[in-house]
C-alpha cells in the first residue's frame, strides 16, 4: 500500500493547517531518535494493517477532502485506541516520544470533538449565523481556537517524530 495519500490531501474550509509551522522543504525520511523511529514502524504496520489504514492509503487519487479526511480521522481513532500500549513501550521513557504520544491523545480527542461540533467555532451560533448576514464578523469562540491550535501542535510533534504521520491537512 502506498503511503502517498498521507501528504497529498489538503486543509478544508476553516480548519487550521500544520504546514504553516512545519519546516519547508520536503518531509523527514527518518525519525529523530530511535524510540521515535520504532513508533514510525507502528504507525507504518497500523497503516499497513488495520482495516482503517488500509481504507485511508486505499483512497483514489483524487479523493475528496472530506472522504480523507474522515478516513484519516477514523484510522488515528483506529492507531489511539488499538496501538497506545505500543506506541507508550516504544518511546521508552524518551522524552520527544512520550511526548508524541500524548499528542496523539490530543490530536484524536480534539479532532474527534471538533468534527462532533461539540467545540462551536462561534460564542453565540444564532447570533453568528445573524451577524453573518449582516455582512459582520461574529465573535469567535476562544476554545474553538484554543482546540485548533492545540490540534495543530499535536500533528506537528506526531509529524516530527514519526515521519510516515501526514505532514499536511
Amino acid at each position: 500500500a502506498s503511503l502517498t495519500a498521507c501528504s497529498s490531501s489538503k486543509p478544508r474550509a476553516g480548519e487550521s493547517t500544520p504546514a504553516t509551522t512545519a519546516p519547508v522543504g520536503p518531509p523527514a525520511t527518518t525519525a529523530p531518535n530511535t524510540q521515535c523511529g520504532a513508533m514510525d514502524e507502528i504507525l507504518v504496520e497500523a497503516l499497513n494493517q488495520t482495516p482503517e489504514g488500509q481504507a485511508f492509503t486505499g483512497l483514489p487519487e483524487g479523493a475528496s477532502d472530506e472522504d480523507t479526511q474522515s478516513a484519516w480521522s477514523a484510522f488515528t481513532q483506529a492507531l489511539e485506541t488499538g496501538y497506545h500500549a505500543r506506541l507508550q513501550s516504544a518511546a521508552a521513557g524518551d522524552a520527544a516520544a512520550t511526548s508524541a504520544v500524548t499528542a496523539l491523545t490530543t490530536y484524536t480527542s480534539t479532532t474527534s470533538r471538533l468534527a462532533a461540533g461539540q467545540i462551536p467555532e462561534f460564542k453565540d451560533e444564532a447570533q453568528a449565523e445573524k451577524d453573518i448576514k449582516l455582512g459582520r464578523t461574529p465573535e469567535p469562540n476562544p476554545e474553538y481556537q484554543q482546540s485548533l491550535d492545540a490540534r495543530t501542535d499535536a500533528h506537528v510533534e506526531l509529524s516530527t517524530c514519526m515521519p510516515h504521520w501526514p505532514v499536511t491537512f
